[in-house]
């Protein structure tokens, strides 16, 4: 009877890792300098990687870590310090296989990017093993497979998750590894999520004439309010980059409506610029639809040239493969108008 039972208890299991969704990554490079990369870094494009709205972790928990050795160490602090050439390193004498790192990403509806492998240097990467199918768990609920390709970089993803709902941890347990050149050890070097960011599908206000933000370029004017006074002003755009995303949210008030992520910077009553995921948080609430028709957000009317609030009346998810764009800096001024929206330029 034990053995029936124990059989029938090890084929439900089975049957439950089959049913798991495989999701694949996309991106990464076959070869990258980060050494010559950092050397490259400019005023006008200070970002080693992703850019100013990215979003990393603020604490990580690991299964196992490799001893430091000489002046490198291999701590979980690795995989969130926005530096490439520092790496988590699993401590077990085999693959680490089961091995893995736990960390709070606010992920809301962003994708994921994740830096395979210990990407100090090529060879640094080529000699140490790199993770090929890692198992997901939200909140200790799996969720998917990733697979990642065997590329330095960056590489992108998308969870098949709620994303309404906040979930407070997020685990990465290794399945399997693309095996070292020298050594067994596998190391991943960073992971943050694709942060603030609007639809192509958006308007900027500029010279009280609407752009299409896919139209709007480096160096164009583009309208701010201050604060303050609520003086108009115009000012330059210094840059806007683009990323992709596979799931927006829909924010609708009675008269205006965005599609954006749910990390992108609104000037919210009571709260001030902030995202819907800090309000979440704050609030200690776990799904965004608890902030319909309690939030109330500022509206730009062109009309009478007046700051207004307008209660957001809902917020749903859109799928679908989406460009989208961020303001990073505009000279002398950091607000900006999109679809009606008080926005901020994200440094």
């Amino acid at each position: 009877m034990k053995i029936v039972i124990a059989f029938t208890i090890l084929c439900l299991s089975s049957k439950l890792q089959a049913q798991l969704m495989t999701v694949s990554a996309e991106g990464g490079e076959r070869v990258i300098d980060w050494t010559s990369e950092k050397n490259n870094l400019s005023e006008d494009n200070p970002f080693l990687f992703g850019s100013g709205c990215s979003v990393g972790p603020t604490k990580a928990y690991v299964s196992s870590c490799l001893a430091a050795q000489g002046n490198s160490s291999y701590k979980a602090k690795n995989l969130f310090d926005w530096d490439p050439q520092t790496a988590w390193v699993e401590g077990k004498s085999d693959y680490g296989i089961g091995e893995y790192f736990e960390v709070d990403l606010i992920l809301g509806s962003s994708g994921i990017s994740i830096f395979n492998g210990y990407q100090k240097s090529y060879d640094a990467w080529k000699n140490n093993s790199r993770v090929k199918k890692i198992k997901v768990y939200a909140d200790g609920q799996p969720v998917c497979y990733v697979e990642l390709k065997d590329l330095m970089g960056y590489q992108t993803f998308s969870l098949p998750v709620d994303y309404l709902t906040q979930y407070d941890t997020y685990r990465f347990e290794i399945i399997e590894v693309f095996p070292g050149n020298k050594y067994k050890d596998v190391a991943i070097s960073e992971i943050c999520n694709l942060g603030c960011c609007f639809n192509s599908n958006t308007s900027i206000l500029t010279s009280n004439t609407l752009v299409s933000a896919d139209l709007m370029e480096n160096g164009g004017h583009i309208t701010s309010i201050d604060m303050h006074s609520s003086e108009v002003t115009e000012n330059q755009l210094k840059q806007k980059i683009s990323v992709k995303h596979a799931h927006l949210l829909h924010l609708e008030t009675n008269s205006h409506w965005i599609e954006m992520t749910s990390s992108h910077t609104l000037y919210f009553k009571d709260y001030g610029f902030t995202t819907l995921l800090n309000i979440l948080k704050e609030k200690k609430l776990k799904n965004l639809k608890d902030l319909e028709n309690t939030l109330e957000v500022m509206i730009w009317n062109e009309k009478t040239n007046e700051k207004v609030f307008e209660t957001i009346t809902s917020i749903d998810v859109c799928e679908g493969d989406f460009t989208t764009y961020s303001l990073l800096g505009i000279d002398q001024a950091e607000t900006y108008i999109i679809n009606g929206f008080v926005s901020r330029s994200e440094r």
